[in-house]
C-alpha cells in the first residue's frame, strides 16, 4: 500500500498543510469574499476579514475530515476550563501591557474601533490558532510525539507562526517586521504549549481574538489622545513581558507533564486505545 504524502515527506506536509491552510483561510477565501460581495457597500478590508473568518472553519472542517476517522477532534470534559486555567497569565499580561498604553495615554487607554478592526481580529484569532495550532501541532504530534520532542513541537509551532509577519517586510519597514515576527513566537510557544496540554482550539481562540482586539483599541486610543513618540524603554518592556509568557509556556509542557501530554495526544489520535 503506498505511504500517504505526509507520511512520505513529513516535514514537506508540514509545511504545506500549515501554510496551504493560513493562505486558503487568509487570503483564497477574503479575495472571493471581497469580489462576489464588492458591491453590497462594505470596503475591501472588511470582507477580506470576514471571508478569512469563514476560510478558518473551511479549512477546519477540511483538515476534520482529512484525518478522521482517527482523529478526535474535540475537547474532552474539563480540558476547555483547564484551557481557561493556563491563559490566566494572558491577563497579567494584558495589565502590564496596556497599562503601558494608559501611561502614554495619561488615561483610559482604549478607543472605539470599527467593524473591519473586530473582524480583523477576530479572523486572525481565528486563522492563525487553527492553522499554526491545530493544523500545525496536531501534524507534529501525529509523526514526531515523543517526550523529548514536546518543546520542539512547541518552539517550531511558534516559528511557524512567527515567519508569517516577516511578510511586512514588504512595507519597507525590515526592524519592525523582524521585531513582530520575534513577538510572534515568544506568544506562538505559549499558546502552543496550552494547546499541547489540554488539545482545545477554541479558549486560545478567544483569548487571540481578544488580544488583538484590544491592541486594536489601545493603538486607537494612542491616535486619540495624540500621543506622537513613544519612549525607547518599550522596546525592551514588550519583548521582556512575552519573554515571560514564552517561559509560562515552557513550565506548562516541563518534564512532570509531558506524559500527560503523550497520552493526550495518543488519545486525540486514537492510538493504542479503542474509540469511546
Amino acid at each position: 500500500m503506498k505511504l500517504k504524502f505526509s507520511e512520505k515527506h513529513p516535514i514537506l506536509g508540514l509545511l504545506v498543510f500549515t501554510y496551504g491552510g493560513f493562505l486558503i483561510s487568509e487570503i483564497l477565501v477574503g479575495v472571493l469574499m471581497t469580489l462576489v460581495l464588492s458591491k453590497t457597500g462594505f470596503d475591501a478590508g472588511t470582507l477580506a476579514a470576514l471571508g478569512g473568518c469563514i476560510g478558518s472553519i473551511l479549512v477546519l472542517v477540511i483538515w476534520y475530515l482529512m484525518n478522521q476517522p482517527e482523529y478526535r477532534f474535540m475537547p474532552r470534559k474539563g480540558e476547555i476550563s483547564g484551557s481557561f486555567k493556563l491563559l490566566l497569565p494572558m491577563l497579567m499580561y494584558w495589565i502590564l501591557l496596556f497599562g503601558a498604553f494608559a501611561y502614554f495615554c495619561k488615561g483610559f487607554p482604549f478607543a472605539p474601533i470599527g467593524l473591519k478592526e473586530v473582524l480583523m481580529a477576530l479572523m486572525a484569532g481565528a486563522v492563525e490558532e487553527i492553522c499554526f495550532r491545530e493544523i500545525a501541532v496536531s501534524y507534529m504530534t501525529k509523526h514526531w510525539m515523543s517526550e523529548k520532542n514536546i518543546p520542539v513541537i512547541a518552539v517550531v509551532s511558534g516559528a511557524l507562526f512567527g515567519l508569517t509577519h516577516i511578510t511586512n517586510v514588504l512595507g519597507g519597514q525590515l526592524v519592525n517586521a523582524i521585531s513582530q515576527s520575534l513577538l510572534c513566537i515568544l506568544m506562538g510557544v505559549f499558546y502552543a504549549a496550552i494547546y499541547l496540554r489540554k488539545g482545545n482550539v477554541w479558549t486560545i481562540c478567544l483569548f487571540h481574538f481578544l488580544h488583538d482586539l484590544l491592541t486594536f483599541m489601545a493603538s486607537a486610543g494612542v491616535v486619540a489622545k495624540g500621543v506622537t513618540e513613544i519612549p525607547d524603554w518599550i522596546t525592551i518592556y514588550i519583548p521582556a513581558i512575552e519573554f515571560v509568557l514564552c517561559l509560562f509556556g515552557f513550565y506548562y509542557i516541563r518534564k512532570a507533564k509531558r506524559q500527560e501530554i503523550i497520552d493526550l495526544w495518543n488519545y486525540k489520535w486514537s492510538r493504542n486505545q479503542t474509540k469511546d
